[in-house]
This record gives structure tokens, sequence and C-alpha cells, in this order.
């Protein structure tokens, strides 16, 4: 739960004068995966203000960000915000080869909860779609699901295009064009897609676009028109 800074929060001289910095939110971390009490973090809009990340994050906003400017990104943050050079740096590694260590894909995946959620979905590369925990849906339901599993976390397979997924024990098929994604979508295949997919009549790529548009439900219901009968697998 996120809760804004406040006065109502009664936890020591020092954090009161943080609470009044500008920008600063209060996060409270639950209890067992992390770690409990209140931690202090920056908004997205902090990084925005910064200069140096503005253009960083202005390459990501437009799909330029390629891994040469992940890694220099990464060592710029290295001093002041280690935890985020360190996602930059897996995020690199894991999103080209999957790895056989479980440590690193599960140290990923804390850093993908730890590190400031709205960061971490605009560096986000890959969607993962029709989740195998949803099989049980109608296929057009399955479809629009987008799993919170990331692409860089599963586990290798001996296809370098297709990875495991240990919650669905699915198999997940990365397809880097809409005809591919349709026909493993089809056959009940979890996929991984390009966030910004251009291709065959889908395009997910939503930045420039106003209002509220729906690119993955539009997709769903163009490939099941009907919705499908449950259970499809």
């Amino acid at each position: 739960m996120v809760l804004r800074s406040a006065g109502n929060v009664r936890s020591g001289g020092d954090r009161d004068r943080r609470a009044r910095a500008p920008g600063r939110r209060l996060v409270r971390r639950g209890p067992g995966r992390f770690p409990s009490w209140y931690d202090w973090r920056v908004s997205f809009f902090d990084y925005l203000g910064d200069p140096d990340e503005r253009l960083f994050l202005g390459r990501a906003l437009d799909g330029s960000l390629d891994d040469d400017a992940r890694h220099l990104y990464a060592s710029r943050l290295s001093e002041k915000d280690p935890e985020r050079a360190e996602w930059l740096r897996l995020e690199c590694a894991l999103h080209a080869r999957a790895t056989v260590d479980a440590g690193a894909r599960a140290r990923f995946d804390h850093l993908c909860e730890t590190n400031n959620h709205d960061w971490v979905g605009l560096l986000r590369r890959d969607l993962v779609l029709n989740c195998g925990l949803a099989r049980d849906e109608a296929p057009r339901v399955r479809f629009a699901l987008v799993c919170d599993r990331h692409w860089e976390s599963l586990e290798p397979t001996d296809d370098p295009g297709v990875r495991h997924c240990g919650e669905c024990n699915q198999s997940v098929h990365f397809s880097d064009s809409a005809k591919v994604a349709e026909a493993h979508a089809a056959a009940g295949h979890c996929i991984a897609v390009p966030r910004t997919l251009h291709d065959g009549g889908v395009s997910l790529d939503v930045r420039h676009v106003l209002g509220r548009p729906d690119p993955i439900g539009d997709w769903a219901r163009r490939l099941f028109p009907e919705g499908g009968s449950r259970g499809s697998r």
C-alpha cells in the first residue's frame, strides 16, 4: 500500500522532515517477502526532473534505449541508486539469455518489486500474454490478461526462443510478429511479445495515442471474435 507523505505518520523527526520533502512518498512494506516497516523512495517524477536521467527515459519512451544505452544508464546510477543500476544490468543479461541460476532470476524479480514500478514498467521490453494460469477462462479473456511475470525471469529451455514458467508450468514462446503470436495463442500457448509490436494490423505502441487505448483487448477481440469456449489449452 502506498501512503502519501503526511503529517499523521509519526516515525521520528528525521522521517517527518523527509515526509515534507517534495516528490517523496511513503511505501509500506508488507511482511514476508520484503522488509517490514517503512521505506522511502522518490517518485518517478523525481527521475524525470534529473536532466541526466531524462535523456535515458526519453529514449525508453521512444523505444531507442538499447543495451549499450542501458549499460551507460546503469553506470550513471551506480553511486546514487545501486539497486536501479543492478536492475538495468540484470535486465540486459537476462533479456539476451535465460539463466539456470535461480538466485539471479529471484534477484531480478525482487528488484522489479522494490524499484519504482512506473520506472520498471517504462523500461520493460516485453509483455507475457495468454497466461497458462488463466487457461480455464474463455480464450479471449485469457489472451487479454497480461501476466505479471517477466520474460527475463523465466527458466531456459533448449530453444532460446522458448522459456519455461514455473508458476503455470507452461512454455512461453517469444513472438516478434503478430502472425506467429496468433498461431501460438490459437494453440493455447503462452507468448511473450515486444511492447512496441507493430505488425499485421496489431499495434501495441500507444505512446502517441490519446484517450484510454486498449490494444491488447482489441487484439483479443479480433483474434477470438466470438470469445471462444472455456478451457482452451
